[in-house]
């Protein structure tokens, strides 16, 4: 099964937002982390732009949520971890073709649970992770 675009990019709107914030206020970044570091000597920190509808991430996150236990964790590990599938395998404790058949059955389950006129506005507000 080809997985659907809109859904994609809705996924990777929302790993965005929770890995690295939805843009509604100051950095995500724990100032414990190791790569934290302080802003230029003068500088303010200040609000981030919104780069993410805020509603949509909210939705796929609820809709997450209603997934089974084992696609709502291969979902976190594919979209959130920056791993190889090998890694994500490893992690999931699964052979690397069960990782995307779960990625895909999300997909088709997500398609299903999200309105398809929610689907529509996505394209609009692509978000490319780097």
């Amino acid at each position: 099964m080809a997985r659907d675009e809109r859904i994609e990019a809705r996924l990777q709107r929302w790993a965005q937002a929770v890995t690295l914030g939805d843009g509604s206020g100051y950095s995500a970044v724990n100032p414990l982390h190791p790569n934290w570091s302080p802003p230029t000597a003068g500088v303010r920190p200040g609000m981030k732009v919104a780069a993410v509808r805020s509603s949509d991430v909210a939705e796929t996150h609820r809709a997450i949520g209603l997934l089974s236990l084992r696609l709502a964790n291969t979902v976190v590990v594919h979209y959130c971890y920056r791993l190889t599938l090998a890694e994500q395998a490893e992690r999931l404790e699964c052979s690397v073709s069960t990782v995307g058949q779960r990625v895909d059955e999300a997909h088709r389950q997500l398609l299903g649970l999200l309105s398809t006129s929610d689907l529509h506005s996505v394209d609009c507000n692509k978000v490319e992770l780097g």
